[in-house]
């Protein structure tokens, strides 16, 4: 099953293997870390096999576009557009119309090969929302697509004039490519992470062992070799994370890892490598590397909770186990040069067919003719409910909500977590005849010592926005109401430096009180009001999206739509307010979770009204809830 053009190694099939391993448990949580380095494997490996099928085909007066094209069509689409058409299907039976739409839209930016661009525009990598994206993965995919549509132009023409050539060219662009993606972490992150010209240079270094493999160094240092290489690379999937600024230098590690382990993989230590089971998995990595991550999200979107460790090891296997089924019905099958006329036409009908099924879907905001009617009672617009419903929704983030000539009664400061009460705020103070200054920034950590990593980069925007709510507090000595999503900045909230706050194991509740100290002493001596989170059960689990969910299968999300206070993923982080407001002068804690929770049994949805706008934020009917029970405190204490 590979190229006339090179000869088969199963080493590096094994180095596959590695890579995909690493992918899927850094997906499934299964701590590794950093396992999204095995991505940055596969491009290196791509970069090389890719590279040398076509130098030896233009050495040996055999090189032809046509053909290249058309055996990488051939390789890679066929499977592609089964995972897309099984999303599709999937879809269609338990998405609500808002989550179908996306995924319909990202199913046309999959199957034309741009999926990097469209989730380049929409969200970062590592975003809370990308997670719920069942065809995120296909953003390799795609940027492989757009190297192949240039490299073998670059290498074809290169070689014309010399290997010399090419092999400066290829350390070149490496060099080039490299410090432009570390450049661009600094500007766009998630550009530096989806496209494809800040990861030319990890494609072209692959290209660069092309000219070395062939120069043996003896059995031992190729051994060493391999064994350093294979170290650099698991090494660096359990060094790095999330907050790792990444790609840029760093990618550097495993990509090094990975270019060693191609060069000696023929050595001792690469019988690792070349092990059997090995190299079935990296046969079918690609199949397993396309089913996995669809498997992830419509699990943890059906079951509408957090998975156990069990659960996720399952989803492991079975991602395997679809994966090799992938493989051999449809993979493999096209791998023949049997097919190709065939096989051609099949690609070519079956994306036409998908484009005009994804463009109905989006047409058709959803399909949400798919919800009953009579939650469709509950929601107008379904597929834009969260933007409209939102607690905050046509609010400035620097505003004054209330009677502007009123009174003032306090400034109020903090991220969406505090804009969320802007409708119901507004409203509760216009009937008193009174107002609060409001200073908001959505998913910003309002503080001078933090600040919010967003893309690997801390955000300047969030510590002007503390600056401002400052300048608000001079030459008065108005309460300041402090609100935030005190929950959900785990592991992605750095010191002023731009350091993970939470290295060296240091406890989130540790970091919420440091940051809190710091405030207290920032406002002087006015009073301190922090506004405990409102109960939810998962961030990610929208109350909406579970309503407004079709009923061609059960649907185990209407189970929470009430629960308990304490299984609430904000009780221990309010439990840390209210002792830190206990611990400190004029420090006052008021509790949102009492306007929807009674003898602790919590709820979503109240009188026919849905109370949240998503997973965790209010929505307009909650926020005047929580805005007036919230104020009624404030003025009776």
């Amino acid at each position: 099953m590979h190229s006339k053009n090179t000869a088969y190694r199963p080493d590096i099939d094994g180095l596959r293997a590695i890579a995909v391993i690493l992918v899927l448990l850094f997906h499934f949580d299964l701590g590794v870390s950093g396992g999204f380095i095995g991505v940055d494997v596969f491009f290196v490996i791509s970069g090389f096999l890719i590279t040398e099928v076509i130098r030896n085909a233009v050495a040996n007066h055999r090189f032809s576009f046509i053909d290249f094209y058309s055996r990488r069509l051939l390789r890679l689409h066929p499977a592609l557009l089964v995972t897309v058409a099984a999303c599709l299907c999937a879809g269609f039976l338990i998405m609500d119309p808002a989550s179908f739409s996306s995924l319909a839209q990202s199913a046309q930016y999959s199957i034309f090969s741009a999926s990097n661009f469209y989730f380049w525009l929409n969200q970062g990598y590592f975003d809370a929302s990308a997670q719920t994206q069942p065809l995120l993965h296909t953003w390799s995919l795609a940027a492989e697509w757009q190297f192949y549509i240039v490299w073998p132009f670059i290498v074809w023409a290169a070689l014309k004039i010399s290997d010399r050539f090419l092999l400066g060219l290829l350390a070149v662009m490496t060099l080039v490519s490299l410090v432009g993606s570390q450049v661009m972490l600094s500007y766009d992150s998630s550009a530096a992470y989806f496209m494809m010209p800040f990861r030319v240079f990890e494609l072209s270094l692959g290209a660069l062992v092309v000219f070395f493999v062939r120069n043996r160094a003896g059995a031992a240092l190729e051994s060493g070799i391999a064994a350093v290489g294979m170290m650099l690379v698991v090494g660096s999937a359990f060094a790095l994370d999330a907050s790792s600024p990444f790609p840029g230098v760093l990618a550097l590690i495993p990509c090094l890892g990975a270019a060693a382990c191609i060069y000696a993989g023929r050595s001792r230590v690469g019988a690792i490598l070349r092990y059997g089971p090995m190299v079935k998995i990296g046969l079918m990595s690609y199949s397993v590397y396309l089913v996995h991550w669809p498997i992830a999200v419509f699990y943890k979107y059906y079951v509408f909770r957090n998975i156990t460790v069990f659960e996720k090891t399952m989803l492991l296997t079975a991602s395997i186990i679809a994966g090799a089924l992938l493989y051999r019905t449809v993979e493999r099958l096209f791998m023949t040069k049997h097919v190709k006329p065939v096989g051609l036409t099949a690609v070519a009908a079956s994306v036409a067919v998908l484009a005009v099924g994804a463009m109905i879907v989006v047409d058709h905001k959803g399909m949400y003719s798919r919800v009953p009617a009579s939650y469709l009672a509950l929601v107008s617009e379904p597929e834009s409910f969260h933007i409209n419903n939102y607690g905050g929704h046509g609010y400035d983030l620097d505003t004054t909500l209330g009677d502007k000539n009123g009174q003032r009664l306090a400034i109020m400061a903090g991220d969406s977590f505090a804009l969320q009460y802007a409708s119901g705020m507004d409203k509760a103070l216009q009937e008193r005849g009174i107002s609060v200054t409001g200073v908001f920034r959505h998913g910003c950590v309002l503080s001078k010592e933090y600040t919010r990593i967003l893309n690997n980069v801390p955000r300047q925007d969030c510590k002007d926005a503390y600056q401002t709510a400052l300048s608000a507090l001079k030459d008065n000595n108005l309460p300041f109401i402090f609100a935030q999503s005190w929950e959900g900045y785990q592991n992605i909230i750095a010191d002023h430096n731009g350091a993970n706050s939470q290295g060296k194991g240091r406890p989130y509740s540790a970091v919420i009180e440091d940051l809190l100290v710091k405030a207290r002493n920032d406002i002087g001596e006015r009073q301190f009001i922090l506004i405990g989170s409102q109960p939810y059960m998962f961030g990610k689990m929208n109350i909406a999206s579970c309503l407004l969910r079709p009923r061609y299968v059960t649907q185990w999300c209407e189970k929470y739509l009430q629960y308990p206070l304490e299984a609430s993923s904000t009780y221990e982080i309010n439990q840390v307010l209210k002792k830190f407001a206990a611990s400190h002068p004029n420090t006052f804690y008021l509790d949102a979770s009492s306007a929807f929770c009674k003898n602790d049994k919590c709820e979503t949805v109240r009188d026919g009204k849905i109370l949240y706008s998503d997973g965790s934020h209010l929505s307009i009917d909650g926020s005047l809830i929580a805005s007036k029970r919230i104020l009624d405190d404030m003025l009776s204490n």
